[in-house]
C-alpha cells in the first residue's frame, strides 16, 4: 500500500511553495462542503432510526431545548472536524484538495502537525478566512496565519 503524501514529503526537500489560487481553494471548498453535507445526512439517516429502536417508540420528538438534542446535533460537527483534521495530518489534503491538486503544509513546507491542523480547522469557520487570501501577499487566510500553515498548488504530474 502506498504511503500517505504527507510522509513522502518529509524526505530531503520541502514541498512546492507555490501559493494556491483562490479559485482552486474555492473549488476544493465546494467539494469538501458536499462531503460535509453527506456526513450530516448519513448521521441522521443511520442514527435517528437507531435512537427510535433503542427507545422503542414509533414517533420520537427531540425538543431543541433538551440536552439530548444538543448532544445529538453537535456530534456530526465533531465527525466533520475529525474528517478535516485527520485528512490534513495523514495525507496533507482532503478529498476536495486532492481533486484540485492542493496540499496543506507548514510555512516551511513540511507536513502539518496535529495541533496545527486542529487550530486551523477549528478557526476556519466555513472557509470564510480564505476570502482574505487575495489581499495578502502570501495568499494566506486568517486560519492559515493563526496556525502557521498554507495551502500550496501541487505541480501537474508529467505523463510519459
Amino acid at each position: 500500500m502506498s504511503e500517505p503524501l504527507a510522509s513522502q514529503q518529509v524526505a530531503s526537500k520541502p514541498l512546492v511553495t507555490t501559493p494556491a489560487p483562490l479559485t482552486k481553494k474555492l473549488g476544493a471548498w465546494l467539494y469538501d462542503a458536499l462531503i460535509c453535507v453527506a456526513i450530516w445526512f448519513l448521521w441522521g439517516l443511520f442514527t435517528f432510526p437507531l435512537i427510535r429502536w433503542l427507545l422503542g417508540v414509533e414517533d420520537i420528538h427531540l425538543g431543541q431545548d433538551t440536552l439530548t438534542y444538543k448532544i445529538y446535533a453537535i456530534l456530526p460537527t465533531f465527525l466533520i472536524l475529525f474528517y478535516f483534521v485527520g485528512s490534513h495530518v495523514r495525507y496533507g489534503q482532503t478529498v476536495g484538495m486532492s481533486s484540485w491538486k492542493l496540499m496543506l503544509v507548514q510555512n516551511n513546507g513540511k507536513p502539518v502537525t496535529l495541533g496545527q491542523a486542529m487550530l486551523r480547522d477549528i478557526t476556519a469557520v466555513l472557509g470564510l478566512g480564505m476570502l482574505l487570501s487575495p489581499f495578502n501577499s502570501k495568499k494566506l487566510g486568517w486560519h492559515d496565519m493563526l496556525s502557521g500553515t498554507r495551502v500550496v498548488a501541487l505541480p501537474d504530474k508529467k505523463t510519459g
